[in-house]
């Protein structure tokens, strides 16, 4: 097949988070399995098409190349004409893009005839209603008051009650895809109802995850006393929650070093995540590391790492997760979306509800006092990665899904002679 991947995110020019390492595991995993692959991205600084890996890239600039609603329509506006002319070339079977930005969507105005997959990922609505609900109640409670009395939407339930997914970009392009793809049962659960999707339109089956060398020779059987949250410092991810529990953690284990890798975000004070959390966790600096790293430096930070603790309010698809299983880590995560999924038993990690500071001490103490526990579920965890996430294994359900969409276009004929 001849496969086009629109995706605002790809490494290395714009590498944000999940969407771009799918995109680059995706393209990677149907180039081996022998497809035409041709991806369509975001630069700041670079414009044309260069092979990576076998693949074609292309990347158009988009001038901030920041993370903003503006810098998406951007985006979608400039990749769907330079997509309509490469089509015209190479007349793709099929094209594919996320739901989050709906980046393909001026590529299939421009050649509406086209088959159209998207991939679920975390659409804005629901990242928004996640953040809101991390707010203290009075400050959501005054927001309301104050959205009420000046006749805006504040930042709080307002949004909820007045969202409306007929006015959502992202939802009117997933209604239109010909396929839509479901990395966890969560995330396809939550749009079905938000959105009404069609359960018979919606595949489910996970993103391809292939560790590198440098995850797999981590060696299991490590002791380092090290708990690892890599992520986003933003209260979405658990971040307060995590934060909570080191106190507890160190009353059990005063050795117990706890390490924050990623990118600050703001605190529900309105300051610097990081700052707020070295106020909260004073009493506890000696214990704190706060760094940011590249993603290829990922693997050495886990093998310095005896447990990673990743407490999502919710996460549809968390392949930071997937990494540290790869690593053998001793993993406690979210049950709250597709970490249940990943860690799926307790044979291979430890599941808390979210928002339990209670339930994450208790389960890293377990995991630091129990070494040999933690490193069985470490090679159960490893084992399952390469069995489960695989490009075989997902590569071969894809390509079923691609199938599909190509099969139903076909019926249905050209968008604008089916309206």
């Amino acid at each position: 097949m001849k496969i086009a991947l629109i995706s605002y995110e790809y490494p290395p020019d714009s590498a944000y988070g999940g969407i771009a390492t799918y995109t680059y595991q995706a393209a990677k995993m149907l180039h081996r399995r022998g497809h035409h692959v041709e991806v369509f991205s975001s630069s700041l600084c670079r414009c044309g098409t260069e092979i990576e890996e076998g693949i074609f890239v292309h990347r158009v600039v988009v001038p901030s190349a920041g993370r903003s609603e503006k810098d998406r329509i951007n985006f979608s506006k400039q990749v769907g004409t330079f997509f309509a002319e490469r089509h015209a070339t190479i007349q793709f079977d099929v094209v594919e893009g996320p739901e989050y930005g709906a980046d393909a969507q001026e590529v299939i105005r421009l050649v509406p005839e086209i088959p159209l997959v998207v991939k679920l990922h975390t659409p804005s609505f629901l990242a928004y209603l996640d953040r809101l609900t991390t707010k203290p109640l009075l400050t959501r409670i005054y927001e309301d008051v104050r959205a009420l009395k000046y006749g805006t939407v504040s930042n709080t339930s307002l949004f909820e009650w007045l969202y409306n997914p007929n006015r959502d970009a992202e939802c009117l392009h997933t209604l239109d895809a010909d396929e839509i793809v479901a990395p966890s049962g969560s995330i396809g659960e939550r749009l079905v109802k938000a959105w009404g999707l069609n359960p018979k339109k919606i595949s489910y089956f996970p993103n391809p995850f292939e560790p590198t060398q440098e995850f797999l020779d981590i060696p299991v059987d490590t002791v380092t006393n090290v708990v690892t949250f890599i992520g986003r410092l933003e209260a979405r991810k658990g971040i307060l929650d995590f934060a909570k529990a080191i106190p507890i953690i160190l009353k059990k284990r005063p050795q117990t070093k706890f390490r924050f890798v990623g990118r600050s975000d703001v605190s529900p004070s309105g300051s610097d995540m990081r700052q707020y959390l070295e106020q909260k966790l004073h009493c506890c600096g000696n214990a704190l590391e706060f760094t940011q790293v590249s993603p290829d430096k990922i693997p050495l930070i886990l093998a310095a790492t005896d447990v990673c603790v990743f407490p999502s309010i919710w996460e549809s698809f968390g392949y930071v997760c997937l990494e540290g299983m790869a690593a053998g880590r001793g993993i406690v995560g979210s049950r709250a979306g597709g970490m249940a999924e990943m860690l799926h038993s307790q044979d291979t990690g430890r599941l808390v509800p979210p928002r339990s500071p209670q339930s994450i001490a208790k389960e890293v103490i377990e995991l630091l006092e129990n070494p040999d526990l933690r490193m069985r579920l470490g090679h159960a965890a490893r084992s399952r990665v390469l069995a489960e996430y695989n490009f075989d294994k997902i590569g071969a359900l894809q390509e079923d899904s691609y199938k599909l969409a190509i099969s139903r276009r076909k019926a249905m004929g050209s968008r604008y002679a089916s309206n």
